[in-house]
């Protein structure tokens, strides 16, 4: 069999040629190249985590595939006891145990594991930090992390099925995340925000609490990294003020959100331009970063070597980590809903309307301006050119 050698972060793995040429679930090893970025804000977040423990922390990585993952952690993330591989796959496995020798890991600092990845979780509990990158939906394997993140541990969970929760697949998101998505500007972040909603009722379920310490949208993949604490009563805060819906005009992008926990009737006219408003959810309707995290992991890029994509998607979210809007604009969904004869450029509209850039949408920013103000400022930026 050709096999290729390929180097990612400090990490060197060899994996078979033709599950790069070929990237499928039904491959005996799975290694996805695109997925970098992923691991590299792995490693800078557990490096940012690491820092707040007082003793080593334990790794798990239920769907480990190749170990590329769990052998950058071990190299390039500090205070790590021990990361437990795992993966049904025997073949994932040996390429795991081969690429582990490679790299001259300590196997003392290493278990492996042949189970299904939700029977190794409830197994082998409790872990620091569980990843969950699985090839589509992590629906499956959430509940199992629920039961087995230790105390104030963190679980990392990437969804690839993007397509339904950004709304091109609606009866399927409905059906896997009970939740409406939509389709506007800034469907990617009600898609991320639908599958945050969706890990936090796992959480819930069994009176635990959780705080998004930091999430994204990248190419074809979701990201969310969660911290788990203690007491039903925060969980009931949580769900009163940081589970709800978005409600959205398609005329005039008026936006805003209602907390799940408002039961009163909700006239759905626009408020602005008297357009039927059209909703989404329930989704998360709290914050998207912890910013201490977002600006240590920044801190941490000369430190890591990683990918120039990395760099600049963290920078970029450093920039919008500190406007805790809910939605974005877009210049081409202003320039068309406003009827606008040309757009002012995005510099303008950053420095007028105090905003900022958003990693979702190239032409996309966020602001703490209400809708009304928006609108008057683009048209005021637009009268004056």
């Amino acid at each position: 069999m050709d096999l290729i050698q390929l180097k990612e972060g400090s990490a060197i793995i060899e994996v078979p040629k033709k599950v790069i040429q070929h990237i499928t679930e039904k491959n005996e090893v799975f290694y996805n190249p695109a997925m970098a970025v992923n691991r590299d804000l792995t490693v800078f977040l557990l490096r940012v985590f690491v820092k707040e423990k007082d003793r080593p922390i334990k790794v798990a990585e239920p769907l480990a595939a190749s170990a590329i993952r769990s052998i950058r952690i071990l190299k390039e993330v500090p205070n790590v006891e021990k990361v437990y591989i795992n993966d049904l796959s025997l073949d994932a496995l040996n390429y795991a145990r081969k690429n582990l020798e490679l790299n001259n890991i300590d196997l003392s600092k290493v278990e492996i594991f042949n189970e299904d990845a939700n029977v190794f979780l409830l197994k082998t509990k409790y872990y620091d930090y569980i990843d969950i990158d699985p090839f589509g939906t992590p629906v499956d394997f959430l509940d199992a992390t629920a039961k087995s993140l230790a105390h104030r541990g963190i679980a990392g969970i990437t969804a690839t099925d993007t397509a339904p929760l950004s709304a091109t697949y609606p009866r399927t998101c409905l059906r896997r995340y009970f939740a409406k998505p939509i389709e506007n500007e800034f469907y990617h972040e009600v898609g991320l925000r639908i599958l945050i909603k969706k890990i936090a009722e796992f959480f819930f379920q069994y009176d635990i609490p959780i705080e998004v310490v930091f999430s994204y949208s990248y190419l074809h993949h979701f990201r969310v990294f969660i911290k788990r604490y203690r007491g039903a009563r925060r969980v009931d805060e949580i769900l009163k003020n940081n589970i709800g819906y978005l409600l959205y005009c398609h005329k005039c992008l008026y936006r805003d959100t209602l907390p799940i926990t408002d039961l009163r009737e909700i006239d759905l006219t626009c408020p602005v331009c008297g357009h039927q408003l059209d909703w989404a959810g329930p989704l998360w309707i709290g914050n998207l970063w912890n910013t201490d995290y977002v600006n240590q992991m920044v801190e941490e890029l000369p430190n890591v070597e990683v990918q120039k994509e990395t760099e600049k998607l963290l920078k970029l979210i450093e920039k919008e980590s500190k406007v805790p809007s809910v939605g974005f604009y877009t210049l081409s969904a202003l320039g068309k809903a406003l009827k606008l004869p040309y757009l002012p450029t995005k510099k303008q509209v950053l420095k007028e309307l105090n905003a900022v850039e958003t990693h979702f949408a190239g032409d996309g920013f966020r602001t703490s301006l209400n809708h009304q103000e928006v609108i008057e400022k683009i048209k005021t930026l637009v009268g004056k050119s």
